[in-house]
């Protein structure tokens, strides 16, 4: 039997408040063996501005932040015992990730003094570029609750994941005094490199069998 699935989970095991939605193909081989091939995907946008305020000199912050992860990954679950239309379960998933994170920071500072003609403006620019690989394996044990063709999934994963990848840091100053513009720019990068650590997690999903 065939079905097809929307799943999502509530723990950001990525990090970064990272909650892919899933979308599984299932196939249920028998009434206690349930294979699932999955993809999981996110795509958000975060924008921030500030007001100028006369009291501070901090005006016009602007923070623009972009998130996008996508995989892939096969569930395997057995039922270990069921009462009616309720089965308990236990299983193993294997997911890969492709993961981008990408934040821009922009604070304006304007300073002035009555009776001076010199204006001082300046502005920081700050950025940081995430890209990693991710492999998350996750033992589970859960419920699974039927409803005609329809049935409801309940997993309590702990979720083992190594990440592998970079982040790239820029920041630009930029001063203006008068008619001269002074613009200092750093740049680095910091390497990723983690063994498998341990995140519990907990997900839901919804799937319809033809």
């Amino acid at each position: 039997m065939f079905g097809l699935g929307i799943g999502y989970n509530f723990v950001s095991i990525v990090g970064n408040d990272v909650r892919p939605v899933e979308i599984s193909f299932r196939y249920r081989i028998n009434s206690n063996n349930m294979l699932q091939l999955y993809v999981p995907f996110l795509h958000q946008n975060d924008d921030f501005t500030s007001q100028s305020h006369p009291d501070i000199e901090l005006v016009n912050t602007s923070l623009d932040s972009k998130k996008r992860l996508y995989g892939v990954g096969l569930d395997y679950d057995y039922a270990l015992h069921t009462f009616s239309a309720l089965d308990f379960v236990i299983g193993l998933r294997a997911e890969y990730q492709l993961y981008k994170y990408t934040t821009n920071l922009t604070n304006n500072y304007t300073q002035s003094t009555t009776g001076i003609t010199n204006s001082f403006d300046a502005t920081d620019l700050t950025s940081l570029n995430k890209k990693t690989r991710n492999y998350v394996i996750s033992p589970n044990v859960g419920m699974r609750l039927y409803f005609n063709k329809f049935a409801i999934d309940t997993k309590f994963l702990l979720s083992m994941i190594s990440s592998r990848g970079d982040v790239d840091h820029r920041i630009e100053a930029k001063k203006n005094l008068t008619s001269n513009i002074v613009s200092t720019t750093e740049e680095w990068t910091d390497e990723i490199s983690t063994k498998f650590k341990l995140k519990p997690a907990v997900m839901m999903s919804v799937s319809y069998f033809f």
